[in-house]
């Protein structure tokens, strides 16, 4: 099955409020959203062991592939932000990947910083 696109949850200047529910279970596929350089990843374990959210890093250097980047999760109630940097975390298709080491009790949602 193919990498699910995330939604986005743009923050108005107002704020946004944290403690709503997170949109979107985690994905055994895996995840991607477009990342503007606004976006960021917020990642909330309600499991009982740690899990790990791994964003594909594409390219090389001098021939040599960039390792991924691991992300590690706490167990119960751990809550992860990640700040994709897109001239790191980009794919050739403007978008990050995400993939987890195991989905229960994963929940993933992608927030957007107001422009200007």
């Amino acid at each position: 099955m193919p990498r699910a696109d995330l939604p986005v949850t743009k923050i108005t200047r107002a704020g946004h409020d944290l403690a709503a529910a997170l949109p979107t279970p985690a994905a055994t596929d895996g995840h991607a959203f477009v990342n503007n350089g606004r976006r960021m990843v917020r990642v909330k374990n309600t499991n009982a062991a740690p899990r790990t959210v791994t964003v594909q890093i594409p390219g090389e250097v001098e021939g040599q592939p960039l390792p991924d980047v691991p992300y590690t999760i706490p167990a119960d109630d751990g809550d992860v932000l990640i700040p994709p940097l897109p001239a790191i975390y980009n794919q050739s298709d403007g978008k990050v990947y995400l993939d987890y080491s195991a989905p229960a009790g994963l929940t993933v949602h992608v927030l957007e910083l107001p422009a200007g």
